[in-house]
């Protein structure tokens, strides 16, 4: 299985990287990113393409991604740019779906959103309110996507909204979850879990909560000790 992947040298993504490169099932990773990522140097399981404007797709950069299965959309800001958040994801699924009647099967587009975005643009919010607004706007539009005759029924989209997402021990959970609440926290091992096991076998919701994550990654790591 191909697999594409945005936002390998983010916190969520790196993480996303590292469970690809150990599931059997994913052969080829193909990471779109602005640098080389080194640790992956001597991996042949990976192949690095330097993207220079994500918001421009090259036909070189178009025959690396072509046979892809799927992708895992990592990238975003904590600030809500619109670029990123919004034009730098429809511009890969543009560029992406000119793929795909070639090939004629299912593509999946795993799309990492956030527990508290927004999509009413006129709603007002006490906080975060233009991230938070963006990246409802962002979910919406990918949501949305594809428009094309062409693709329809090849493409599927799911996005995963966790909430505040912890590292692997979980110790903070335990400590933030009496104040938040623990249906808003989770794991990050346990979101990469999930987002990895989607973009391979699908979901029948294509909008999944931070609840429905941790549950979800919590087994599929139980799985594999």
């Amino acid at each position: 299985m191909k697999v594409i992947l945005t936002g390998s040298t983010g916190y969520i993504g790196s993480e996303v990287l590292a469970q690809c490169l150990k599931n059997p099932v994913i052969t080829s990773i193909v990471t779109l990113s602005r640098r080389e990522l080194p640790d992956t140097a001597s991996n042949a399981k990976v192949k690095v393409v330097i993207m220079e404007d994500f918001a421009v797709y090259s036909e070189s950069v178009l025959e690396e991604l072509d046979g892809a299965d799927g992708c895992i959309w990592c990238m975003g800001t904590y600030s809500g740019d619109p670029v990123v958040e919004i034009d730098y994801p429809l511009a890969f699924a543009n560029a992406m779906a000119k793929t795909i009647p070639a090939h004629k099967k299912k593509f999946r587009y795993v799309h990492l959103g956030g527990a508290l975005t927004e999509p009413d643009q006129e709603k007002r919010l006490w906080y975060l309110q233009t991230a938070r607004r963006v990246r409802g706007l962002a979910e919406t539009k990918v949501q949305d996507f594809p428009t094309g005759e062409e693709i329809q029924g090849f493409w599927e989209t799911v996005i995963v909204k966790p909430g505040g997402v912890m590292a692997k021990d979980g110790y903070m959970i335990g400590l933030l979850g009496c104040v938040l609440g623990s249906n808003v926290l989770i794991r990050i091992d346990e979101l990469a879990a999930t987002m990895v096991d989607v973009v391979m076998n699908g979901s029948e919701d294509p909008i999944l909560s931070s609840q429905v994550i941790a549950a979800k990654g919590r087994e599929l790591l139980r799985r594999t000790q």
